[in-house]
């Protein structure tokens, strides 16, 4: 009986938890603002929501600079030559993983500006959905009711 109704608050809680949603418009090649706004940033955001009971949900829409945290085959594109990003990637890397697992976030890439810096399909991590343009994913969780975010270059 106890279980029971114990199953039953937390069923009315869910129920009645307010969704948070959120689109980060990510363009930033600052490694810096980067780790500061997506990396942390995010996760804590999402915990404050969660730990108040409500649900979050998170898009990512990468365009600009921010192409280079996302490609897994640097030797492949001209971020090869940039030594701090190659330092760092392996770390990059095993944070965007753990967000991405941890916390269900939608990360969409700009395929134009993709092939205007000759990066492929194949050279980003497979977490990564290239879609036709960032102005697309901008509007389409725009338009799916997420609050969008800027990531500014401090």
């Amino acid at each position: 009986m106890r279980l029971f109704l114990l199953i039953a608050i937390l069923a009315a809680t869910f129920a009645f938890a307010d969704t948070k949603k959120f689109m980060i418009d990510l363009k930033t090649g600052n490694m810096e603002t980067f780790n500061d706004q997506l990396l942390v940033g995010v996760p804590g955001t999402i915990d404050y929501f969660t730990a108040q009971g409500d649900k979050v949900e998170v898009a990512v829409v990468i365009h600009g600079e921010a192409y280079k945290f996302f490609v897994q085959n640097l030797d492949n594109t001209q971020y090869g030559m940039d030594k701090k990003l190659v330092d760092n990637q392996e770390a990059i890397h095993k944070r965007l993983v753990e967000i991405e697992k941890k916390y269900g976030i939608h990360f969409d890439i700009c395929m134009s500006g993709m092939h205007k810096k000759g990066i492929l399909s194949e050279d980003l991590y497979p977490f990564v959905t290239p879609i036709k343009s960032a102005m697309v994913g901008l509007v389409k969780w725009q338009n799916a009711g997420y609050a969008y975010i800027p990531a500014h270059d401090k």
